[in-house]
């Protein structure tokens, strides 16, 4: 029988921790030890492959403790992982500092604690495999900091081979600048380090698309002092803390620490213009890419203040020389028999695959496998930034989901999980973006989709697919309600953060006007829709006069009602027969030429109209958005008088949903005219 690997869990016996061994048990064997003294006995007796370490629990301090074990050489070459309470970034980087290999903050799906146990057992017993060779020591060193580069860009969703081209540019300078080889190849691997120290910091601010605070400004500052701290014993690469600690010098005294000129390294002088380059001509969290041009004058202008002028000088003219900073050639340029060997590639391809398989399992879902929220925005984000994007956001909330889970189990809600994430992948294409936001609620963007028909063909399928499979599952209370916003070409430039909060208005105007539909918040772009909102306006009369006239020439005047005119025309048919009386209102939105009106504040205004007119209307009667700023409704069976007495009514309902901030609202009333039995219907 094989002996399965040992884990050691550092921890008070409670549900949690119980849970975390019946995670690990079929592979592991697993021991808990509630005090820090039966933890170091238990390590000294049977030296296990891994221990977990809850680092909140509020007794000694565990960091304290974790350090003395990493002094100790029974313990030391044990690989300790920390379970944190919080991602706060202070203890993240003191567990770091204190000698974690890892960290993991709970709550944590079953699959990724499973997933960094194994890769760290797995790069621990690499670890042990090599120890003997002391020969290829360095080698394995230098190839571990390719490999520490790629996990940097990994937490930064915006800076994928970012470190790779910021070493690659750092050492074309340096040849620029007269450097021979073995200092440029120095200077190559220290510029892959030199953000080392954001491992420990919050992705979240690390891919913030906004401007930071001032807290987490002074979050990001640390590190420079946090990676300096990781690197200071690293002997094998010269200069290594110097780059990491002072990259982020200004020559003229105002960076991070305030050494002014030449009391900053070189390397870090060299780093500084490097990074601020690539920085420009690459997307980032909180904008696009500058244009060549403004790159160039924007070095100018720093030069002598922010940068080295010699060091702008020698990018300047690699620049004028046509420099192209290509990553996937970046391990051609230092791989040496002397410095490289196949156990460091060996090594290196296990961390890459690792930071790679970590980096996927922590994005998505684990019962959908979609995209999580925090991914999720990111990648939107980085699409917005390209030039003419567009496309549709999707908000989807299941109605009723907590009837099931409270009535059939938890179980069952799973199962209703998983076929509606089924029906979202069948309507979704491989280039969209899906999302489980958290519960019953799912996002889907569309890159690139801004056709109305098309939008709202995806729509009623959704709806249409979902309710046969919940009504094979029994579940006909739960069903889908979906908000919709579309951002097009040329309209106003929109976040992630904006295309969510105009499509839950979307929803929420679904969710209070019946569940089980669609809405869409605007069907053009705001730009559009600024523009042209008063020009839409149409009197009663124009309108009669439109809708009549398609029923004798085809093709007169498309508008977004379509679907409308063809159910006044079969009013009039039948009114010919049953002699009622029939009215239409027209409602508008009044604003005045000129008037300072922003676009969310129509539609929201809009929206609150459609929900006064729904709430008024008897079953048989029917509405339609009309323009940007305009609804009409037809009053079946209903005289003049009746007819004001709703109009009215519509109006009173409207101004008491938005108080004092809508806009005000007129109305228009008339009867439909019926033609004569006589007249020819015949095209004219």
């Amino acid at each position: 029988m094989v002996n399965k690997p040992n884990i050691l869990l550092v921890d008070s016996i409670n549900e949690e921790s119980r849970q975390i061994v019946k995670i690990l048990s079929d592979k592991y064997s697993v021991h808990i030890e509630e005090e820090y003294g039966g933890a170091a006995d238990y390590m000294e007796r049977e030296c296990p492959g891994l221990v977990l370490l809850n680092a909140g629990r509020g007794e000694e301090d565990s960091y304290d403790i974790l350090r003395a074990w990493k002094a100790d050489p029974r313990y030391a070459e044990i690989p300790v992982v920390l379970l944190l309470e919080s991602r706060e970034n202070e203890a993240g980087s003191r567990g770091i500092q204190a000698g974690a290999v890892d960290l993991i903050v709970k709550p944590v799906p079953d699959e990724v604690i499973r997933l960094r146990v194994e890769k760290t057992l797995e790069l621990a017993g690499l670890h042990k495999r090599v120890e003997h060779k002391e020969e290829q020591l360095d080698q394995l060193s230098l190839q571990s900091v390719m490999t520490i580069a790629h996990a940097i860009d990994a937490k930064d969703r915006y800076a994928d081979g970012r470190t790779v081209r910021v070493a690659m540019c750092c050492a074309e300078i340096a040849r620029k600048l007269g450097w021979d080889e073995k200092r440029v190849e120095d200077l190559y691997y220290v510029a892959l380090l030199h953000d080392i120290g954001n491992i420990a910091v919050e992705d979240a601010i690390l891919n913030k698309p906004s401007e930071l605070t001032e807290e987490e400004y002074e979050l990001v500052k640390q590190h420079t002092v946090i990676g300096s701290e990781m690197v200071k014993d690293t002997s094998f690469i010269p200069g290594v803390e110097e780059g990491v600690r002072y990259h982020h010098e200004h020559y003229d005294g105002r960076g991070y620490d305030g050494l002014v000129g030449k009391d900053i390294p070189k390397i870090a002088r060299i780093i500084a213009v490097a990074d601020a380059y690539e920085a420009m001509v690459s997307n980032r969290a909180y904008r696009k890419k500058m244009p060549a041009e403004q790159v160039k004058k924007e070095l100018q202008t720093g030069r002598g203040s922010q940068f080295d002028p010699e060091v702008v000088d020698a990018l300047m003219e690699l620049l004028e020389e046509g420099l192209v900073i290509d990553e996937k050639n970046a391990e051609q340029n230092f791989e040496s028999k002397e410095r490289l060997g196949e156990i460091g590639k060996l090594l290196r391809d296990v961390f890459t695959e690792t930071v790679h398989e970590i980096q996927n399992e922590l994005e998505k879902d684990s019962l959908t496998g979609f995209l999580n929220r925090n991914y999720f925005e990111g990648k939107i984000n980085t699409y917005l930034m390209s030039p003419n994007a567009h496309g549709t956001f999707f908000m989807m909330d299941l109605d009723n989901f907590k009837y099931v889970n409270d009535t059939y189990g938890h179980t069952a809600g799973d199962t209703l999980i998983i076929e509606f994430a089924n029906v979202l992948k069948e309507n979704t294409r491989e280039n969209d973006y899906v999302c489980r936001m958290g519960g019953d609620e799912f996002a889907i963007f569309f890159p690139g989709l801004d056709k109305d028909h098309v939008i709202r063909q995806r729509a009623e399928n959704i709806i249409r697919l979902f309710k046969l499979k919940r009504t094979e599952l029994g579940f006909d209370k739960c069903s889908v309600s979906i908000g919709i916003f579309t951002k097009y070409v040329g309209s106003s430039e929109v976040t992630c953060e904006s295309l969510y909060g105009y499509a839950d208005k979307a929803l929420y105007f679904v969710k209070n006007n019946g569940k089980d539909d669609y809405y869409l918040y605007s069907h053009m772009s705001f730009d559009d829709r600024n523009a042209h909102l008063l020009d839409d306006q149409m009197n009663l009369p124009q309108i009669i006069a439109q809708v009549t006239e398609r029923k004798y020439r085809k093709g007169a005047y498309l508008v977004e009602y379509d679907r409308f005119t063809y159910i006044y025309q079969f009013i009039v048919r039948n009114l010919e027969r049953s002699c009622q009386e029939v009215q239409i209102i027209l409602l508008s939105l009044d604003m005045e030429e000129g008037a300072d009106v922003s676009s969310e504040k129509v539609e929201d205004s809009m929206m609150l109209l459609e929900a006064a007119v729904t709430h008024s209307l008897r079953r048989g009667d029917v509405t339609t958005r009309l323009s940007a700023a305009q609804q009409i409704v037809i009053l079946m069976d209903t005289n003049d008088e009746n007819g004001h007495m709703v109009a009215e009514r519509i109006v009173s309902k409207y101004n008491s949903l938005t108080g004092d901030r809508g806009i005000p609202v007129s109305y228009d009333i008339s009867e439909i005219p019926v033609e004569s039995p006589g007249e020819d219907r015949r095209e004219r």
